[in-house]
């Protein structure tokens, strides 16, 4: 048995058309339903991720996409009220799931946001 799932519809993760027929014509992208194993093993990943959000201590940069139907934003919210870093950052946008994949002016504000958080962190170093 497979799941089906409407929410890996291209359309909705992806705004910019050209940058939509790209990633549907990427040989590397399944488009295909969910195998039962495969979504328990998802389930059981993201339970185990989520028991150590408290241990999480690194620098990170959440970037959430508010249009997003492919996941939920919840996991991303909690991940960052629990987490122990003391360098976090989130950062919210009027998106579909592949950020990047916005028409611009939006994506030229998320490829600033990505560039200016890590050079911001090596000139740090």
């Amino acid at each position: 048995p497979l799941i089906s799932s409407s929410a890996t519809d291209a359309k909705k993760q992806y705004r910019e058309a050209s940058k939509r027929e790209e990633c549907e014509k990427d040989k590397l992208t399944y488009s295909g339903n969910l195998r039962p194993g495969t979504a328990r093993t998802l389930v059981d990943i993201t339970c185990e991720i989520q028991k150590q959000f408290k241990s999480i201590n690194c620098p990170f940069l959440l970037m959430i996409a508010d249009e997003d139907v492919v996941v939920k934003n919840d996991g991303a919210e909690d991940l960052f009220q629990q987490s122990a870093s003391e360098d976090k950052t989130k950062k919210h946008y009027a998106a579909l799931h592949g950020l990047l994949c916005e028409p611009s002016p939006l994506f030229d504000e998320i490829k600033s946001d990505v560039l200016s958080w890590m050079v911001e962190r090596v000139s740090n170093k």
